[in-house]
C-alpha cells in the first residue's frame, strides 16, 4: 500500500468522453491510490423509459421503487461499471469493477421518502484496500447494502462517503461545466455550509445540488473537494498540483461575495 494519501474520482457513467481521466496513468505511476465512482442516470433512464417504468426525481434524487431497483443495479453495476473498466483499461489503468454491495463496502440507511435508495451509513474498506494492494483501481458502482438488500445511492454521497471513509486527501467531482458558477465565472472555494447558502439561493440548480452538498460532506470530514469540469484534460493533474481550478469546498473555504 502507497503512504499517499488517496483521492476518489466521481464521473459520469460516460467519464471516458471528457478527457480528465487520461491524467490517470500519471497519477497512479506516482504511487497515488485511485478510487472511481460512476454515476449512469441517463443510461438508466433510457432503459427505464424502454421497460415502460417511469421515472420519478425528488429534490435531483431518484425516487426508486423495486422495480426500478433491478434495472438500476442492472444498468450501474453491469454496463455502465464494466464499460468504464473497460476503457479505463484501454488507457493504460488496470481496473476492478465492484458495487458498493460487494465486500460490503458500502452500508446504508433507507431514505423513507425515495423508496429504495440508501443514504450512506458507513464505508467498510477492505475490498477497496485489497484491490489497492493487487494494483488495481476500484471502480463502483454507486449501490448500498441495507435492511432489505440493495439500495440505490446518489453517486455524489457515495463518492464523499467513500472519500471520507478511506481518509482521501481529495475528492473530485467530475461534471460538464467548469464549477460552481456565478456571474459565468467559477467560484474559486467556498466552505462546506457556504454550499448550502447557494443551493438555497437558486445559484446552484439541478445536478450541481448533490454535488455542492456532497462537496460539503466530505470537507466537514478533512477532505478537499473540487467540483471540476471533466471535459478538459489536465484537470486532476492540476489540481492534485495546486493549480486553482473548478470549485474547492474545503474548511476554511470563502466564496467571493459581491
Amino acid at each position: 500500500m502507497s503512504a499517499k494519501a488517496p483521492i476518489v474520482v466521481k464521473v459520469g457513467g460516460g467519464a471516458l468522453k471528457g478527457g480528465a481521466l487520461e491524467d490517470l496513468p500519471s497519477i497512479l505511476a506516482g504511487g497515488t491510490p485511485v478510487v472511481l465512482v460512476h454515476g449512469g442516470g441517463p443510461q438508466l433512464t433510457r432503459m427505464l423509459d424502454s421497460l415502460g417504468i417511469e421515472s420519478t426525481f425528488h429534490e435531483g434524487l431518484r425516487v426508486t421503487d423495486a422495480a426500478t431497483l433491478e434495472v438500476a443495479e442492472m444498468v450501474f453495476a453491469g454496463g455502465v461499471n464494466k464499460a468504464l473498466v473497460r476503457g479505463l483499461g484501454g488507457i493504460g489503468v488496470p481496473a476492478a469493477g465492484i458495487s458498493g454491495t460487494d465486500g460490503p463496502t458500502i452500508l446504508v440507511e433507507p431514505v423513507p421518502e425515495l423508496g429504495r435508495v440508501g443514504e450512506v451509513s458507513s464505508v467498510e474498506p477492505a475490498l477497496i484496500e485489497a484491490l489497492w494492494s493487487g494494483g488495481f483501481v476500484p471502480v463502483v458502482a454507486p449501490l448500498g447494502l441495507g435492511p432489505e438488500g440493495a439500495y440505490n445511492v446518489n453517486a455524489d454521497s457515495a463518492a464523499a462517503a467513500l472519500a471520507v471513509g478511506l481518509g482521501a486527501g481529495h475528492l473530485f467531482l467530475l461534471t460538464d461545466v467548469d464549477g460552481l458558477l456565478k456571474d459565468g465565472e467559477a467560484v474559486a472555494s467556498l466552505g462546506p455550509e457556504e454550499s448550502e447558502d447557494f443551493v438555497e439561493s437558486g445559484l446552484a440548480a439541478g445536478g450541481m445540488v448533490p454535488k455542492l452538498r456532497a462537496a460539503a460532506l466530505a470537507a466537514r470530514g478533512g477532505v478537499r473537494a473540487r467540483v471540476l469540469n471533466g471535459n478538459k484534460k489536465g484537470v486532476l493533474s492540476g489540481a492534485l498540483s495546486g493549480e486553482d481550478v473548478g470549485t474547492l469546498v474545503y474548511e476554511g473555504g470563502a466564496a467571493c461575495r459581491q
